[in-house]
């Protein structure tokens, strides 16, 4: 418990260190002068972007962990199963045409119907397929997630004829430059169903062993599968809003927590995967700005560079 506690705590202190030091570099001598303008990247840009990433990433990571769970597939993620490119594509369909504000209510409500749609139909393939060949639950997600991806590309392409910023974030992932205030909205809403998921992970042990099971031990199969999916499709289509699609973090930070911590319980692999999640995004974010500053290349091109192999070995070994 000891090793774990030290792994998790440098692994974020370095992250974090990584995300504060890279992009354009700063006059540190300043930082402590609030008229300074190393005081005001710091405190108005560097920081909020820092507590954002870390949350971003430890949804992701928590998303993926029940989403493994509840569709009893190692290879379940939001990014690959398709939940998170049908957010991405709701949400810039309202954006575009509707002029409605990525970030704002009736925006993510969009977003999450068309998560929901996704999940909803895993779900009832999973349903389907009990003592059968899981896999088929993330070839389907693939297939989704290769046609909407498809569909946000066109619909973006027939809007401008050549791709801008705005583009690249919903097609590939782009941490915005978010303020204090954007940050503090963030952080309530993530944290609140990242508490949820934590208090219910004793469901996702009775459901980790199949619906009879969890019969046995007092939890209703049905009634938790949807209240999970519905917790997991808000976090998902709630990020979405702000960076769009990130992939494969939800893959790679549960299966490194699994064989480097071996978790006893759900609940632990949450509370390990949580902050892994959060650090291993933040290293993303610091490497996409550190590359060719003060360029920034979007971060889900870093995580699928690293998460891509990590998938395909996981693939071959099913």
């Amino acid at each position: 418990m000891n090793r774990a506690v030290a792994v998790i705590l440098g692994s974020v202190a370095v992250a974090a260190l990584a995300a504060l030091w890279a992009g354009v570099p700063l006059d540190w001598t300043t930082w402590s002068d609030p008229q300074s303008v190393a005081h005001r990247i710091l405190f108005e840009l560097r920081l909020p972007r820092l507590v954002f990433v870390f949350l971003c990433g430890a949804s992701l990571a928590a998303v993926g962990c029940c989403y493994q769970i509840l569709f009893h597939n190692p290879l379940a993620e939001p990014y690959l199963l398709g939940v998170s490119s049908a957010a991405t594509l709701g949400i810039a369909v309202a954006e575009t045409l509707g002029g409605i504000a990525a970030t704002s209510l009736l925006s993510q409500a969009i977003g999450l119907a068309c998560a929901a749609v996704v999940t909803l139909a895993l779900g009832a393939l999973v349903l389907s397929q009990v003592g059968q060949q899981t896999e088929r639950v993330a070839l389907f997600g693939l297939g989704i997630n290769f046609v909407l991806s498809s569909a946000l590309f066109l619909f973006l392409s027939y809007q401008s004829q050549q791709l801008g910023g705005g583009s690249l974030r919903w097609l590939f992932g782009q941490i915005p430059w978010v303020s204090a205030e954007q940050t503090g909205r963030f952080s309530l809403g993530a944290l609140a169903i990242l508490a949820a998921l934590l208090l219910g992970a004793r469901s996702l042990d009775a459901l980790s062993f199949g619906d009879g099971v969890a019969k046995t031990l007092g939890v209703n199969p049905t009634r938790a599968r949807v209240l999970f999916l519905a917790l997991t499709s808000t976090l998902v289509a709630w990020m979405v809003s702000f960076t769009g699609s990130i992939g494969f973090v939800g893959l790679v930070v549960p299966h490194f927590t699994r064989l480097a911590f071996h978790p006893s319980s759900s609940r632990s692999l949450l509370a390990i995967g949580l902050p892994l999640g959060g650090a291993f995004l933040l290293f993303s974010d610091a490497l996409s700005r550190a590359v060719l500053p003060p360029m920034e290349f979007p971060i889900g091109v870093i995580t699928t560079l690293i998460g891509g192999p990590l998938f395909l070995v996981l693939l071959w070994r099913r």
